[in-house]
């Protein structure tokens, strides 16, 4: 799955913005019934690359994106469990990655 938001300031400007986000977004990803563990995040230049682990009771679902900034556009690139595809669907995560990007940038 690719999302690419555009978004109107630089790219030095916009990482610290994405990395809380990210943060955020981890810490409050699960709600009550599903537990987040094994959180990484990481920069390398421009891209980061995060992962967790989605639990609920003896099931676990890793997820690992890389979101790359640059001075115009914020892509998001990740590659769906096919759990998470078959029970949410990739055009609903797709929805909602960009609904937050777009938050987090104000686009």
């Amino acid at each position: 799955m690719k999302v690419v938001v555009a978004h109107h300031s630089t790219e030095q400007a916009v990482k610290p913005v994405l990395d809380q986000g990210v943060d955020q977004l981890l810490a409050g990803a699960g709600g009550k019934s599903v537990q987040i563990v094994d959180q990484k995040k990481s920069w390398a230049g421009s891209v980061m690359t995060f992962s967790c682990t989605g639990k609920v009771g003896f099931i676990s679902v890793p997820l690992a994106a890389t979101v790359a900034v640059d001075d115009t556009n914020v892509t998001v690139e990740c590659e769906l469990p096919a759990m998470v595809k078959n029970f949410v669907g990739e055009d609903k995560v797709r929805g909602i990655v960009e609904e937050n990007v777009r938050k987090m940038v104000g686009a």
